[in-house]
């Protein structure tokens, strides 16, 4: 029972310094609607004078029915004229409102102040007057009922910033060094001395870092125990009568790191967190920390011991009795009333100041234009003086306010001045090219735009200009003559296409984009209630709305569907009426794609009606009558470098490959650049497809996201959600601006949530988080053979088993046009047995220096096995934070299986050791487990087979490359032999026929022409044959076709693809024997 009554007395103490720390406004109610308080409906007063009790124990409101009446019912209060209310305040910031009945033609007329009114709310700020009296008196003008009175009491504590700084100001103080080193500065509004123990923690006033350039100054924790070891850094505050939140802008330079804050204060026994969770945006955040404690410390320390965490803005706010200081209320400026307590701020001397900037059209404040309706709310007022200076639009008059109470003086010092003119720039089509300005001031509308600077637009003809935006990206938003301007603003020109019913255009409509305008459009033409909900679900559509939609005739429409539509149809009808398809509004998947085939060949408006409310993500228009793609079969070839025609073709092969055991589809890139933009997350859905490319290095599909769209799971170029992809012979590039990026540039070239994923002779350009394993149970099969991998940091990483076999690996520079910084090639997440290996794998290093991977989560696991390494003596081996590996990991899941048998050098010799024992470490440099052999041995290696890692599952089988035998070309007409399902032919080296058949009529055609054969997969092999158009083909070898083809350095060593210079290419024939021959890449 004591213990009971003690837990009782505890949380009630704790509740009263709750409400002592948020200092609440107090409200009160008189409530006859909801019977509050209890029985109020049951009161009547007439000819007399009564008190009555409110929500509120001890605030009573006084009827006076001398003359009138007042009765409770039901629902309302009848009251009479000549009813007078007395309402209790204590500062002319209390609020009295009248809740008056719903319907008109009842209500009551009050008169308040001044004012005589029936509305249905009325409310009345208490003058100082009426606060001096006490009492702010209702007298009832006409008969009728109401619902009660509400009276909102100001609390006589107001929160004000007790301190705030950006840390430019402070002296410097070493991280590493720092051991119990005070800093003191002083509170405004309260005056507490507030004091700073550093411990690990450091100041640096001139601070940058390059991660968040737009940042000077910030107080930064050490790493724990790399750069401090004393104790686990922290900076503590001394106590403060009252902190009721903390706010703070935070950076970091990477990801899993971040500050955290604890507090204590009464009733605490220990410090209690209120922040503890990893950075958001690398890039920088703002937090808002709520406190409400008395005699309050704060503490900061590191989220991730291991790593830094940055604070480079600090503000702590608390409440502050001022009922005894000296207070202006408000005052009125030209006609507009201000509440001092939400301007005024407190300077280090104790003087209140404020800025007014009033528009140019009115007129200045100054001897002669006087505030009005100056108001203390605490004391009376001194004086006032006004001085102007300047001329024009620079003319400023400074107001200064003295308020005295209890023989104590306030100075609030006002400045008013003219809004500045902005400028607005309007830019052409080229982003660039500056065609008219236009000056706007401050807070205005634009009103109209330059007629100008619009005549000098760029339009060609088939274009059509749509108007100024923040950008010349499709579907940024949109500036009007409404909207207001704060600041020098760019206007870019938007100039599209005019959307027709063509017969091969497509139009794409990114519906959850804020900017798409479908008075932009002509092809999209909304009836009805259609309009934009928001960036998750699009735009929404109540049940009978329709989409005008313009067709050139055959052809598709692409909808992506939103999971949280209503089940019911999506129509499509063509220009007369004909129902053409239809399908579920509901996606049983958010975001699926479904397409809409039409085989009309009526060109015109088509209809989409919705039978029910739902929600669309996105809408494209794909004309077809002239196909965008030749198909041969289940073999799609695209239109070289067309984006459009690759997209297009992926969506037909993703409906067509939906279910699990589709047959293969091929799609066949011819060399060219397939430029996305600015689209990521183009999806590949379909199961058992295969995405082949003419070559390498010139079948390009490339995306240039927006540098704030960065993110890994945001930026990919392709994302992969189906299971058998193969992809040949093409090259991935993510082109965010990564050195424009500050704290990150995660810019992923495929994101793959399927599983057995093959690439072969696959080249990924970018940076951070190139290749994201990403099977979402983590246990993926994933197999990559002769690509090439570029980037920074984590650069290839996530889940699942990876084998890397003959892989190059360019790690970049971590800053542009140098040889700079620490590159970390994979960061494992795995939860299956193997994780990542790589195996005959070459590293070329242009960072500074780098790791082969680092820990990210789960179980991580990671293999290296006759690695080659062209640097050598630039992979970190210091055995203090570095082991060839990076011995922390990035959080708490330390590394599971870091394994490698040998390191080479260029020259093949094996610098690594034949042991090496290792202490891998969580994130904060913890050590929980033992030290462990890294270098694995022959036999152990051994065990790191295909078969074993991926069982039944045979890669290497399947991207096994076939080959055309010798050919002839005779009248004609080109032969071969061979088994292949398909066959690619060049002329003089660029794509000139696919055929599935084993001859081709060249119609006239003459050059050089090679033929390579497709394997089962569709990956074309390397050329085997070749013919000049003028005598027969011979063999590409004399002793029988190559099953096997080595690429090796002068050095020796070992190449993943040519490379400029001289190349060492060695086949081994069918017959056993090996053919060596020297070739130069120029």
């Amino acid at each position: 029972m004591k213990r009971n009554l003690l837990r009782f007395g505890l949380l009630s103490l704790m509740m009263v310094f709750a409400f002592i720390a948020k200092a609440q406004d107090v409200t009160a109610e008189w409530n006859f609607k909801a019977n509050l308080p209890e029985g109020i409906q049951s009161i009547q007063v007439e000819k007399s004078v009564t008190a009555i009790a409110s929500t509120l124990e001890g605030i009573e409101m006084t009827v006076d029915a001398t003359n009138g009446k007042l009765k409770g019912r039901s629902a309302d209060a009848q009251i009479n004229k000549g009813t007078i209310l007395k309402v209790p305040v204590k500062s002319s910031r209390d609020i009295v409102t009248i809740m008056n009945y719903g319907n008109e033609k009842y209500r009551a007329t009050f008169t308040i102040g001044e004012t005589t009114s029936a509305d249905e709310n009325i409310e009345h700020n208490a003058t100082v007057d009426e606060a001096t009296q006490g009492y702010v008196q209702i007298e009832v003008a006409e008969n009728g009922y109401f619902y009660g009175i509400k009276l909102v009491q100001a609390s006589a504590l107001q929160e004000k910033t007790l301190y705030s700084t950006d840390f430019t100001n402070w002296n410097e103080i070493d991280r590493k060094k720092a051991t119990n080193e005070v800093a003191k500065v002083k509170t405004l509004y309260s005056k507490e001395e507030l004091s700073f123990t550093f411990n690990g923690v450091g100041v640096y006033p001139t601070g940058t870092n390059s991660k968040f350039p737009e940042i000077t100054g910030f107080m930064q924790t050490a790493k724990y125990t790399g750069e401090y070891k004393a104790a686990e850094p922290n900076v503590v505050t001394s106590a403060l009568a009252n902190i009721t939140k903390i706010t703070l802008h935070q950076a970091a330079t990477g990801g899993k790191r971040g500050i955290k804050v604890s507090v204590k204060g009464d009733g605490d026994e220990d410090w209690v967190v209120i922040h503890n969770v990893s950075i958001a945006k690398a890039s920088g955040e703002d937090l808002t920390l709520d406190v409400n404690r008395t005699n309050c410390q704060i503490k900061f320390e590191n989220f991730a011991l291991g790593q830094n965490a940055y604070v480079t803005d600090l503000t702590i706010y608390g409440n502050v009795d001022m009922s005894k200081t000296p207070m202006l209320g408000s005052f009125s400026l030209n006609g507009e009333k201000y509440q001092a307590v939400d301007i005024f701020n407190e300077d280090a001397t104790g003087k209140q100041l404020a800025t007014i900037l009033v528009s140019k059209k009115a007129n200045l404040i100054s001897e002669t234009n006087h505030l009005t309706e100056i108001t203390a709310d605490n004391g009376t007022i001194k004086s006032t003086t006004y001085t102007t200076t300047g001329e024009g639009n620079n003319q400023e008059t400074v107001v200064s306010i003295v308020v005295e109470a209890n023989g104590d003086e306030a100075i609030y010092e006002l400045t008013v001045g003219f809004k500045p003119d902005f400028t607005l720039t309007y830019y052409d089509i080229d982003e660039t090219t500056a065609i008219g300005t236009q000056k706007v001031e401050q807070d205005a509308t634009i009103a109209s735009f330059d007629k100008e600077a619009e005549g000098k637009v760029t339009v060609t003809d088939g274009k059509k200009f749509r108007g100024w935006a923040t950008s010349v990206k499709q579907d940024e938003k949109k500036y009007t003559t409404s909207s207001v301007i704060t600041s020098d603003t760019k206007l870019y020109a938007v100039v599209t296409d005019i959307e027709t019913a063509n017969t091969t255009a497509r139009y794409d409509f990114n519906l959850q984009k804020e900017g798409f305008c479908a008075d932009d459009h002509e092809a999209f033409c909304v009836e009805g209630n259609g309009k934009w909900h928001d960036k998750t679900h699009g735009w929404t559509f109540a049940a009978g709305d329709k989409i005008k939609i313009l067709m050139g005739g055959k052809g598709y429409l692409k909808l992506d569907l939103c999971q949280y539509s209503t089940t019911g149809e999506i129509t499509l009808t063509d220009p007369k009426g004909n129902k053409i398809a239809s399908v579920e509004a509901k996606a049983n998947k958010d975001g699926i794609s479904t397409i809409l085939q039409n085989s009309s060949t009526e060109s015109g408006e088509y209809t989409l009606t919705f039978a029910v409310n739902a929600y669309l993500h996105s809408l494209s228009i794909v004309n077809m009558t002239e196909p965008a793609y030749a198909q041969d079969g289940n073999w799609y070839t695209v239109k070289a470098g067309d984006a459009k025609s690759f997209s297009t073709t992926l969506e037909i092969v993703n409906a067509a490959n939906a279910a699990t055991d589709a047959p293969r589809s091929y799609i066949f890139l011819p060399d060219g650049t397939y430029d996305l933009g600015d689209k990521c997350l183009t999806q590949i859905s379909g199961n058992n497809i295969s995405i082949i490319g003419e070559s390498m290095d010139k079948t390009i599909i490339v995306n240039k996201p927006a540098i704030e769209n960065e993110g890994i799971g945001t930026t990919a170029t392709l994302l992969n959600t189906s299971n058998n992809l193969y992809m040949q012979d093409v090259t991935l590039q993510n082109a965010l601006e990564y050195y424009k990026s500050g704290s990150a540039g995660r810019a992923v070239c495929l994101q793959d949530r399927g599983t057995q994923t093959i690439c072969k002779n696959v080249k990924m350009l970018s940076y951070q988080d190139t290749y994201y394993s990403n099977e979402p149970n983590g246990k993926g099969q994933f197999y990559f053979e002769d690509s090439e991998i570029h980037g920074t940091v984590d650069y290839v990483c996530g889940g699942g088993d990876v084998y890397f076999n003959r892989v190059l690996f360019v790690n970049e520079s971590r800053k542009e046009g140098e040889k700079n910084g620490e590159d970390v090639i994979a960061a494992p997440n795995s939860k299956s047995e193997w994780g990542y290996i790589f195996k005959d794998c070459t590293i070329e290093n242009k960072a500074a220096a780098f790791s082969l991977g680092r820990s990210w989560n789960n179980i991580t696991r990671l293999t290296w096995l006759n690695t080659t390494v062209n640097q050598k003596d630039e992979i970190l081996n210091d055995d203090k934070k570095f082991a060839y590996f990076t011995i922390n990991a990035m959080g708490d899941a330390m590394a599971d299986k870091f394994r490698l048998d040998v390191l080479k050098d260029a020259e093949g010799n094996v610098f690594s050791p034949a042991e090496k024992k290792v202490v891998f470490k969580a994130s904060d440099g913890k050590v929980l487990k033992d030290e462990e052999n890294i270098i694995l041995t022959a036999d152990e290696a051994a065990a790191y087979t295909l078969e074993n890692v991926f069982g039944k599952w045979e890669p290497a089988k399947l991207a096994a490359q076939q080959t055309a035998g010798a050919a002839t070309e005779v009248d004609g007409k080109l032969s071969w032999t061979g088994d292949a399902q398909m066959y690619i032919v060049l002329k003089n080296g660029e794509f000139f026929a696919l055929t599935s058949e084993k001859s081709l009529d060249l119609e006239g055609a003459t050059g050089t022409f090679t033929v390579r054969a497709a394997n089962e997969m569709g990956g074309f092999g390397e050329v085997t044959s070749v013919a000049t158009g003028i005598k027969d083909i011979h063999a590409a070898t004399e002793n029988g076709a190559a099953v096997k083809t080595a690429i090796f350095a002068v050095s020796g060593t070992q190449q993943s693809r040519l490379q400029k210079g001289i190349n060492i290419v060695v086949k081994t024939l069918t017959d056993g024997s090996k053919e060596t021959t020297k070739m130069i890449v120029k």
